[in-house]
């Protein structure tokens, strides 16, 4: 029979029939060498002997749960009053970046006495090689005589003499896990930031990879944000793979610059006294330039990181870029958004966008304003991205809906309209289903409908282009603000297109589509699938 006694950073009951105390208890400690068996010491010194340890630094870098069982309350109470004195028992969440060498990790099961101190001394043991504990797991009612400990000790010969002096000692254990880089997905203890790390290894040069870990461990700003990203995902396990996967994505576009550059024009359309221009760069969003009496006109742009590079393609083809005089900007993801603010700088051009766009940049949140439980996550995800592909915002947005209209097209507002020499957009404002300030390009009479990341026609898609972006999975659903929202707006814009596409057809002519992503293609293609 247990009776419960007090609690309050912990419970402690009474075990009538053995006449013991067990207090269970929740504690967050530094991620530094020492601080379990500073831990385990604290216990086993005050006679409080440990029945469950339980310290996984890939969930929380800095809480262990503990229960222990002790017969002299007085025991207990300098436990209690030392932890509070050290602030152990105040929640932290402070992540290292520490792990960068997978055959530095060692599992082991060893075999211990079930005996107050054993934990403190196996743990005093490996804080005196350095050895950084990055997950430890005991519990009697499994076994009284098993513990699994994964550490962190790079250098091989330490790691070698830690082993010898363990089983010298008494403490036999068997060997269960040492990291090969190709077993990264199975090491104990890596904490998101180290995931992501050894994620970046795939894609990115050495150099590249040693300037971000640069970055990182000497930019504040950057490595909270990390930090906090990778918090958040925690929280948001399967949101969280996808945001990383992206964010991977995006840092890869880092290696794409300069002689690595490369670009797929797609044929020019003549609209009477304007050509229509489409280039793929090698990661990002398409550019669409009008072309009309010696002046320019984008709709969308891509990655900041690669501004050198565009202006260089473009001198290649004959392009002025000084005379690109508006930006139509889509939404403020950065690879639509990352070069508008370099344009707008170097050469005055005019960015035009929807007044929740401008919210977007200014917070550096691709959902601000949308009530979800993946804002922080977004947040953070977006300061990252924006970082990492250098996108510079405009300084001076102009805003759309500068003429009021209560026309709608399918449910979707018309905000305003704009014209390119004989062209007549119309600015359709989207339900928010992906981003908020999201808007759409309608010209009706030649049948042009720009459609940002909605109505991707994947088969147009590069084999490399499936392989990191992933377009199905990451922008089609798992990056929408709202994802019931985004499926009610591919509808709503497939029936658009099929209607008007008919009403084309009439005259001859289809609707062709314009997505951010892939090769633009007619409608009927789409309205086929």
């Amino acid at each position: 029979m247990m009776d419960n006694l007090f609690s309050k950073d912990f419970e402690v009951y009474k075990d009538i029939k053995e006449q013991k105390f067990l207090v269970k208890i929740k504690v967050f400690v530094p991620d530094k060498p020492g601080s379990l068996a500073t831990l385990a010491d604290l216990f086993g010194q005050n006679q409080v002997n440990i029945v469950y340890f339980y310290y996984n630094r890939s969930e929380h870098p800095n809480r262990v749960i503990i229960e222990g069982k002790f017969q002299d309350l007085s025991g207990w109470e300098k436990v209690r009053q030392s932890l509070s004195e050290k602030g152990w028992f105040e929640e932290t969440y402070q992540e290292n970046f520490d792990i960068t060498e997978p055959e530095g990790v060692f599992k082991l099961a060893v075999f211990v006495e079930h005996k107050p101190g054993t934990l403190a001394k196996i743990g005093k043991l490996l804080q005196e090689y350095q050895a950084n504990v990055v997950f430890m797991s005991f519990d009697e009612y499994l076994s009284e005589n098993k513990a699994v400990i994964a550490f962190y000790l790079p250098e091989k010969q330490k790691a070698n003499e830690l082993l010898y002096s363990l089983n010298q000692a008494g403490y036999h254990y068997s060997l269960e896990y040492s990291g090969k880089e190709e077993e990264t997905t199975r090491l104990l203890g890596l904490n998101l930031l180290e995931r992501f790390y050894f994620n970046l290894k795939k894609l990115l040069p050495e150099d590249e990879v040693a300037e971000i870990k640069k970055l990182v461990e000497t930019s504040k700003y950057l490595s909270e944000n990390l930090v906090n990203f990778n918090k958040e995902a925690g929280k948001n396990l399967e949101a969280g793979e996808v945001f990383s996967n992206i964010l991977n994505f995006a840092i890869y576009s880092r290696t794409k610059v300069g002689p690595n550059f490369f670009f797929k024009k797609l044929p020019s359309i003549p609209f009477g006294e304007v050509i229509l221009h489409t280039f793929k760069p090698p990661t990002g969003g398409n550019l669409y330039l009008f072309q009309l009496n010696g002046e320019y006109y984008l709709i969308d742009t891509c990655y900041g990181v690669y501004y050198q590079d565009i202006k260089t393609m473009l001198q290649s083809q004959g392009i002025n870029p000084e005379k690109i005089k508006k930006i139509y900007l889509s939404h403020a993801d950065a690879d639509h958004v990352g070069l508008t603010g370099y344009f707008e700088e170097e050469f005055q051009t005019e960015v035009w966008c929807h007044k929740d766009a401008i919210n977007v940049m200014k917070n550096e949140n691709r959902v601000y304003g949308v009530a979800t439980p993946l804002s922080e996550l977004n947040h953070y995800f977006t300061i990252l991205v924006n970082y990492f592909t250098k996108t510079k915002f405009p300084r001076f947005p102009k805003v759309f809906n500068s003429k009021k209209t209560d026309e709608t097209l399918y449910g979707f507002p018309v905000i305003d309209c704009f014209e390119i020499g004989n062209l007549r957009f119309k600015v359709l404002e989207s339900l928010g289903g992906h981003i908020p300030g999201q808007v759409f390009f309608l010209c009706e009479e030649f049948g042009l409908l720009f459609t940002a990341d909605y109505l991707l026609y994947v088969p147009s898609l590069t084999e490399e282009e499936k392989k990191v972006l992933n377009i199905p999975k990451f922008l089609m659903t798992s990056t929408n603000a709202n994802s019931a929202l985004f499926r009610k707006e591919m509808e709503l814009l497939h029936r658009l297109s099929k209607d008007l596409d008919k009403k084309l057809k009439t005259q001859g002519r289809g609707l062709m589509i314009f997505p951010g992503h892939g090769d633009y293609y007619p409608a009927r293609l789409l309205l086929k699938s």
